[in-house]
């Protein structure tokens, strides 16, 4: 189960998973970013995550996150 992390964490695990991790600031509404990876199963595939300093993206999000990107499950661990 995953344990809620900071925003700038995310980003850091995922860019350091794989480098082909993209992260938009003007895409998404408001204070969202959007995580963009270019060949997921052979699609391209996207996610608006939340971008708040001081909150946590909670273990929902990351789970879904781990589902849309077809992560390891102990990614975020």
């Amino acid at each position: 189960m995953p344990r809620p992390k900071k925003p700038q964490e995310v980003f850091q695990i995922l860019h350091d998973h794989d480098a082909r991790f993209e992260f938009y600031h003007k895409r998404g509404k408001g204070s969202e970013r959007m995580i963009y990876h270019p060949n997921v199963n052979g699609r391209a595939q996207s996610y608006p995550m939340m971008f708040h300093k001081g909150h946590d993206i909670g273990k929902g999000m990351l789970k879904a996150i781990i589902r849309r990107f077809d992560l390891p499950n102990g990614i975020f661990d």
